[in-house]
């Protein structure tokens, strides 16, 4: 019990004090959850609610995962003492996000504008729309097109959100390279200054 509790507080440890493997191991827990949800997600098909019913499935576990992140990491407070968030802390709800734009049925559900039933696309499986329930001034094969450009714009929403993840991962890298050689480098500046002041007063004495 006491190796367990060690071993817990030791993660916590790893996880607060390091942002990029908290930000991977909350990016695995996200993979898994999307997925989980992909199966379960079932589009309304009304115009009314589609938009509400998406929405929730973006905002809801976004600001979940950032709440989480934030409690992992702590406030941290500056020279001034005000509260700063870490922009880390936005990476899991931005991951959430990339997830479900790359997946496209949930942006394609809330922008779909025409009442049906969401089934899977015979020669897109497993791709889902709402099929219309009855025939309008557009056709079927009209609106299965309209809704396999929301797939490929929701698509193109989520790369360009992983191409600013990754973009801001190098940058964070780079800078964490350049400050721990910076720290390095006052350390040895330091370690210098003793030993001379230290031979300075044997001589001295």
């Amino acid at each position: 019990m006491e190796s367990r509790q060690q071993w817990l507080t030791r993660l916590k440890n790893e996880l607060s004090n390091s942002p990029l493997v908290s930000n991977v191991a909350f990016g695995f827990i996200l993979m898994g959850l999307e997925k989980l949800v992909e199966l379960e997600f079932e589009c309304p098909c009304n115009p009314t609610w589609n938009g509400v019913f998406s929405s929730a499935f973006f905002i809801i576990p976004a600001v979940m995962a950032f709440t989480l992140m934030l409690i992992i990491q702590g406030c941290r407070c500056d020279v001034w003492c005000r509260k700063t968030v870490s922009l880390s802390s936005f990476v899991p709800a931005i991951v959430w996000l990339i997830l479900l734009f790359l997946d496209g049925q949930y942006f394609a559900c809330a922008m779909t504008d025409w009442e049906g039933r969401f089934v899977i696309v015979d020669k897109a499986a497993p791709q889902k729309w709402c099929e219309p329930i009855s025939e309008g001034d557009v056709t079927t094969q009209e609106l299965m097109l309209r809704s396999q450009q929301l797939f490929v714009f929701s698509q193109v929403i989520g790369i360009v959100l992983l191409i600013f993840i990754c973009v801001g991962l190098v940058v964070y890298v780079i800078r964490e390279s350049c400050q721990q050689e910076v720290e390095l480098r006052d350390t040895d500046v330091a370690e210098l200054t003793v030993l001379r002041m230290s031979s300075v007063r044997t001589r001295t004495s």
